[in-house]
């Protein structure tokens, strides 16, 4: 089967043709139908990534496909032929973690998201069953794979503890962003704004759910509160670029919450006294729990959320590492997926 295969930070990928790998007790081996290509895969293989993924890796975490092979001991649920999304991880099964929907904390668990197990740059890969879910009979394998980044989204909202008419400020406007305004207006926010360097994704935001898109610049704070009527009540970061921490804490209301959604992996700084005068909540979030994937998967095939206005297009797996590094430079694209 063809492989896009990471070699070395700041390299393409190289395609190769390796044995399909045989899924074993409660594993399920797909034929894999897309895959998003996520900004955090171009993070981890830039050379200034912190990340180390291992020579040989093979990434891509947002994917979708068709279950091929059940692997010994499977549950009766799972059989040939069944359309799935899986969480890229893959637990014991028997921790805490594990069956409390949360593999990423699993101490034995490997994940595709970093290189730990085969992602989804391939034509074939091994996913567990336990953290699968069936995708609806009317879901494209489009929005199959968009349901890791909308899980995302809503583990970003979940951990600011929004209540029901709440501002919301999220900063940045690409998938995940976009995910979690999606996610905060579904939980009820009263307000959702957007706010970019750019406003070339301005009409998207307000397709994805955002009542207001704003430009991000020294007057962010008051527009914002001119359009909601008051200053955020929660703010979420999902930029990931240094900074951030610092305009988070200016933006947020007294008494309010900042969720840090964006990888940032540069050194930062801020000034501790800025949140704490405001006696700010702040709170990290990272991947999501096997709910909120279900959670995920539920509301996309009811239509509460529709992920489509980010997909910008499919790219076959031979011509992977040259969009792979088409996108380090051109941020233009949105969601790309990869046809395996």
């Amino acid at each position: 089967m063809k492989v896009a295969e990471f070699r070395s930070a700041g390299e393409p990928l190289v395609i190769v043709d390796r044995p399909m790998p045989n899924p074993g007790p409660g594993q399920l081996l797909i034929h894999v139908h897309r895959c998003g290509i996520c900004g955090t895969d171009l993070h981890m293989t830039d050379i200034h990534s912190c990340f180390n993924p291992t020579s040989g890796s093979v990434l891509g975490h947002e994917f979708a496909g068709e279950i091929v092979q059940c692997g010994p001991d499977n549950e009766d649920r799972w059989r040939e032929g069944m359309r799935i999304a899986a969480l890229p991880y893959i637990g014991c099964g028997y921790c805490v973690f594990c069956l409390s929907g949360r593999p990423t904390r699993c101490a034995s668990g490997v994940s595709q998201a970093s290189g730990g197990a085969m992602g989804g740059y391939c034509e074939y890969t091994v996913v567990s069953a336990m953290n699968s879910v069936k995708l609806d009979e009317g879901m494209s394998w489009e929005e199959g794979a968009f349901i890791e980044p909308i899980a995302v989204g809503l583990h970003a909202v979940a951990r600011s503890g929004m209540r029901t008419g709440a501002r919301v400020l999220i900063l940045g406007a690409g998938p995940v962003g976009l995910a979690a305004a999606a996610a905060a207006k579904v939980a009820g926010a009263a307000f959702v704004g957007v706010a970019a360097r750019t406003d070339r994704r301005a009409n998207l935001s307000v397709e994805m759910g955002a009542d207001e898109f704003f430009q991000s610049d020294d007057e962010l704070a008051d527009r914002f509160r001119i359009a909601a009527g008051d200053t955020p009540d929660i703010v979420i970061e999902c930029t990931g670029a240094p900074g951030m921490t610092a305009l988070t804490s200016g933006l947020a209301g007294y008494g309010g919450t900042i969720v840090m959604a964006g990888a940032c992996m540069q050194p930062d700084t801020y000034l501790p006294i800025a949140p704490t005068v405001k006696e700010v909540n702040i709170a990290f979030a990272v991947y999501y729990s096997r709910q909120e994937f279900e959670l995920a998967a539920n509301l996309i095939a009811k239509g509460a959320i529709k992920p489509m206005p980010m997909f910008d297009g499919v790219v076959e797996i031979d011509d992977l590492p040259a969009k792979f590094e088409e996108l380090r430079r051109d941020k233009s694209a949105c969601k790309i997926m990869v046809r395996p």
